[in-house]
């Protein structure tokens, strides 16, 4: 959950009295939409459109402070499209683009923003963890893929499943885990170290990508479980086979509504094909903001029905 002072955080001094009268329950927010000269929009359990509307002058203001009055030292953020603060916030940010030297867009007006909130809800995944091993003891678990729409929280259910294998759950001994965090959002990672809880046994690489990552932990920290967040490139499936031909389990999370969403998709096709993945996990949400999970074993045989996830995400 995030406090009154941690959201007050996000805007310069001057700007801080409107959320302070504003009466939202901080500690449900999800998301805090900002478009320039429109109202500020926030999602928690709905939608609400705030009094408060920030013109150009705010926008680039709040920028600034969030970039530590360093906007140049944020320079690769602002071509990636958004950045990372301490706490594991991702802050998306767009508006005019224009093309680097390199060839590269950078938003040089910063006109819109979405805050995405990391929240961190221990023991969610509990009842899918006896899923995840066949058998009780000292085995290793599978290689397991979390399907999801943007938005309805497979990073925070990535998270507690990392911390229930790091440190041993549901009769299962706790087992070393290399995440490779390349945006910061699954460990909360600031200035490289972890602000949220992933486990007792679990190293994280920040930076970078999923091939580098997984290459550093394979070598040097010997893994017996690697954990992604989200496929979506040719270059990441090489990067899972990298991993499991180093003897490591995968789980990983990608973009989808379903496992035949994934087999129209071309950079899942090698990696389904190959049947590398043993256990799929659903993730949807109904009305309401509930969400619910359904696992699956490797050949898209249903073992779990829809379960609701005990608690928010």
């Amino acid at each position: 959950m995030i406090s009154n002072q941690q959201l007050l955080q996000f805007f310069p001094q001057r700007l801080r009295g409107d959320w302070e009268r504003s009466g939202i329950d901080f500690n449900r927010l999800q998301e805090i939409r900002l478009r320039v000269n429109r109202a500020v929009r926030v999602l928690s359990d709905s939608e609400q459109k705030l009094p408060v509307i920030y013109g150009e002058r705010e926008m680039e203001e709040i920028f600034c402070y969030l970039c530590h009055d360093s906007v140049y030292a944020y320079e690769e953020e602002r071509r990636q499209g958004y950045l990372v603060v301490e706490g594991g916030h991702r802050i998306g940010i767009t508006g005019e683009l224009v093309t680097g030297t390199d060839g590269r867009f950078t938003a040089k007006y910063i006109r819109y923003m979405n805050i995405r909130l990391a929240h961190e809800h221990k023991g969610i995944a509990a009842e899918i963890i006896p899923f995840l091993y066949r058998g009780t003891g000292e085995g290793a678990p599978l290689n397991t893929l979390i399907i999801s729409p943007p938005g309805v929280g497979k990073t925070t259910l990535l998270r507690d499943l990392i911390r229930l294998l790091s440190d041993g759950s549901c009769g299962h001994m706790g087992c070393n885990v290399g995440v490779v965090d390349e945006r910061g959002e699954i460990a909360g990672a600031y200035r490289g170290s972890a602000m949220l809880d992933c486990g007792e046994r679990t190293d994280v690489v920040t930076g970078g990508d999923k091939h580098q990552g997984i290459s550093i932990l394979v070598r040097t920290f010997s893994p017996r479980v690697i954990a992604i967040d989200e496929i979506g490139r040719s270059q990441d499936a090489e990067a899972i086979f990298h991993a499991g031909v180093s003897g490591c389990s995968i789980l990983a999370t990608a973009h989808g509504n379903s496992i035949d969403d994934l087999r129209h998709k071309a950079e899942f096709l090698q990696i389904l094909r190959a049947g590398l993945i043993d256990r799929f996990i659903v993730l949807y949400m109904r009305a309401g903001m509930d969400r619910y999970f359904e696992v699956y074993d490797g050949e898209g045989n249903k073992l779990c029905g829809r379960n609701l996830l005990q608690g928010p995400v």
